[in-house]
């Protein structure tokens, strides 16, 4: 593993010297946490959360960004000032770029055109605005087109000394180019690959939100959900000030599994298997903020002790290579299932059941999407009953608090299905949205 002082250099030294933020701390951590450091010697399932937390910056100042914003301008933008609010959100976007910045603009509705062309923004912002002044809503949604597009203008410019992102907007359904939800994650996950993130904003209610939070996990930016494009100002604020405190991009957890042991599910997240290999890509990382990725593993029979899994932290933006961190995690096999028991961390097994209670959630959305009302209430009612079950929820501390607050929390999914007097739109959106933020710590 690479001493402290080089992941420090590899990291932020480079950034000092093209003016980006500084951190307060010196650690950047990936942490293994088991629910119990004993299994039963006839094996079985078992839990890991895996623990990332990046250091606090100075805000002295940040990196240069190099930013395209791909703008949905079908004609059904033209409902309740969509396009008025998206031009006036994008106008304050502008307000906030530095000089050195890179900024393109990409719209499109069945035709794709690049309104502005990547370039550094210069002192020329009156120009971008008088673009932007000029959008009109018109035409069907090439979304695939736009995002290639959008891409396209980014790779102009990729490089160490910049944060490389798309941000794409759209209110409604990719009917024209590429419409393929696979197809289209496949790119992102390709671009991302190159250190270009993606992240998406659906506005209102006619959108996929299943394509859109497919595209931002794929392409390892963040996903919004805005029933009012009244919001759209303050969304893209707080995607821009997080771009400022992006410290690596492109990383992943590269996850090596003890003998025997499988992984059953990371909670969440997508992940790939070569042997006994996992990688999981958990997007950029930025300053101060924590991850917790929930694994479930099956652990075989045995005796002794057994190394569970052991990992490290990569970073294949070249801003920012090499292993950020690393961890091991093992167990102990005992026979007494009483003892075993008697070990069992409540602060974990709490995190694990709001996790998998979470994972639920995600089952009961699939059941929405198939137009199973009634099934997906049953798999909620399951997930809180599940929890309060959980011998952790009446463990004393804040692990039985955080199961109450979730139990609390699927029973309001729960009554907003049963009741149905909500746009089952929106019920589903607002659900996965609160579902996706829960996951991701977003």
């Amino acid at each position: 593993m690479k001493t402290l002082a080089a992941i420090i250099l590899a990291l932020f030294v480079t950034a000092r010297s093209a003016g980006c933020a500084v951190p307060q701390t010196e650690k950047v951590t990936l942490s293994g946490h088991l629910t119990c450091p004993a299994v039963s010697t006839a094996g079985g399932k078992v839990y890991l959360r895996l623990a990332v937390n990046t250091p606090r910056y100075h805000r002295e100042s940040r990196k240069p960004i190099n930013l395209s914003v791909v703008l949905d301008r079908s004609g059904s933008m033209s409902e309740e000032s969509k396009i008025e609010h998206a031009k006036a959100a994008l106008r304050a976007l502008v307000d906030q770029l530095h000089h050195d910045d890179i900024f393109s603009l990409v719209i499109y509705d069945d035709v794709v055109d690049v309104l502005r062309p990547a370039a550094r923004v210069g002192s020329n912002k009156e120009g971008i605005r008088s673009l932007i002044d000029e959008i009109a809503p018109r035409g069907w949604t090439n979304l695939g087109g736009g995002m290639l597009e959008g891409f396209h203008q980014v790779q102009k410019n990729t490089g160490r000394e910049y944060v490389n992102r798309v941000i794409l907007l759209s209110d409604g359904l990719a009917n024209q180019g590429i419409t393929d939800p696979e197809r289209l994650a496949g790119i992102a996950r390709k671009q991302r690959d190159r250190a270009i993130s993606l992240s998406t904003i659906g506005v209102g209610l006619d959108y996929n939100e299943n394509l859109m939070v497919g595209l931002s996990e794929n392409g390892g930016g963040n996903y919004y959900f805005l029933e009012s494009s009244r919001n759209l100002a303050s969304v893209l604020r707080k995607e821009f000030d997080r771009l400022g405190d992006v410290m690596a991009q492109n990383v992943t957890i590269e996850i090596e599994l003890g003998r025997g042991v499988r992984l059953l599910d990371a909670i969440g997240y997508t992940h790939s298997t070569s042997g006994r290999t996992v990688s999981i890509p958990v997007g950029d990382l930025y300053g101060e903020e924590t991850r917790d990725i929930t694994l479930e593993l099956d652990v075989p029979p045995g005796t002794g002790s057994l190394t569970v899994a052991n990992g490290k932290l990569t970073s294949h933006s070249p801003s920012a290579a090499g292993d950020l961190g690393s961890f091991e995690s093992g167990v102990r096999y005992e026979a007494d299932v009483a003892a075993i028991e008697r070990q069992r961390d409540m602060s974990e097994q709490a995190r694990a059941d709001v996790a998998v209670s979470t994972r639920d959630v995600h089952r009961a959305m699939e059941s929405l999407d198939k137009g199973d009302r009634e099934e997906a209430t049953r798999t909620l009612a399951g997930a809180g009953q599940a929890l309060m079950s959980s011998p952790a929820a009446a463990a004393p501390g804040p692990g039985s608090d955080a199961i109450r607050e979730q139990v609390q929390r699927l029973r309001n999914y729960t009554d907003t299905l049963r009741s149905g007097s909500q746009d089952a739109r929106r019920a589903k959106k607002a659900i996965q949205y609160e579902n996706y933020q829960q996951q991701k710590q977003r």
